[in-house]
């Protein structure tokens, strides 16, 4: 074995150029900004909002009633939890 390819010595480490940073290797990016109440990151509920539309839409056209109602609520508790402005379902009979 060559294992002396892998050895490092203890004056280079001491000696290296960069220094320690204890935040070095911390995420950062808007994937990690924002964490709602929910315990969930802002985009994270926006990718569920966005599901659950489609998921209505789905349900709508095919008069599933029941997932129609179930989506609706879903979605009014994700725009609350985002504070953006909450839809009115009331035309279909949801509060």
């Amino acid at each position: 074995m060559k294992y002396h390819r892998y050895r490092y010595s203890f004056k280079k480490w001491i000696n290296r150029k960069r220094k320690w940073d204890p935040l070095e290797h911390e995420k950062k990016g808007q994937k990690y900004y924002d964490i709602l109440p929910s315990l969930y990151y802002s985009n994270q509920t926006y990718g569920a909002l966005n599901k659950c539309w489609l998921g209505f839409v789905i349900a709508k056209d095919k008069e599933e009633w029941d997932k129609l109602v179930m989506y609706a609520r879903r979605i009014q508790k994700f725009e609350r939890q985002l504070g953006r402005e909450i839809t009115d379902f009331s035309n279909w009979g949801i509060e």
